[in-house]
């Protein structure tokens, strides 16, 4: 017989399975981005070492720019599919295959943390602690919009409301904030792109 505390457990593990099925089958069959997303590029250097952990890292197009650029990565990511074209050519990215609904932060570890185009509120506070003084978050998301008739009730929950990310990160040093249409994204939708530092 089942506990009570054994049900959701089986449930997660259910659920995350699901998950990395279906982002495999979306890395197998499915183009995505392989340059690196312009904020990154434009903002990566105010890191203060050489420490980055990339969240929801995808086919790695991120982690690999900052690996190209001396940087030691640990590169997150639920399918491990994404990680197959990159893994075996740059050691200096750890390829972390894990589901971020548990994922631990570690504490002051990181002198850069990306999120790009990834969602997972709880991880707010664990982003900016797990920067050292000095270290660089660069934040980049869909922002919701309530005239977007396109997006199902459902995945409101991946997107950003206005100004909230702003209001999240607002215990760090401010550097760039901005909610605006992404020429980078095919139906140019809205981003909300924050980049911080801690103090």
């Amino acid at each position: 017989m089942l506990t009570s505390i054994e049900i959701p457990k089986k449930c997660h593990e259910c659920r995350m399975k699901q998950d990395r099925i279906k982002w495999n089958e979306k890395y197998r069959k499915e183009s995505f981005p392989t340059e690196v997303a312009s904020v990154v590029k434009n903002f990566y250097h105010l890191a203060p070492g050489k420490k980055a952990l990339d969240i929801a890292a995808g086919n790695g197009r991120n982690a690999v720019f900052l690996s190209q650029k001396g940087f030691s990565v640990d590169a997150v990511d639920i399918s491990e599919v994404g990680f197959i074209e990159f893994t075996s050519r740059f050691p200096n990215i750890n390829a972390i295959c894990a589901d971020l609904d548990q994922f631990e932060i570690a504490t002051g570890h990181y002198d850069l943390i990306l999120n790009v185009k990834f969602l997972n509120r709880r991880l707010f506070p664990y982003i900016q602690e797990g920067l050292k003084p000095g270290g660089v978050v660069i934040f980049h998301t869909l922002l919701g919009s309530k005239s977007d008739k396109r997006t199902p009730e459902h995945c409101r929950d991946y997107l950003l409301r206005t100004n909230e990310l702003l209001h999240a990160f607002l215990a760090m040093r401010i550097i760039y904030y901005r909610e605006a249409e992404d020429p980078e994204m095919k139906n140019l939708d809205e981003m909300a792109t924050l980049v911080a530092v801690k103090q």
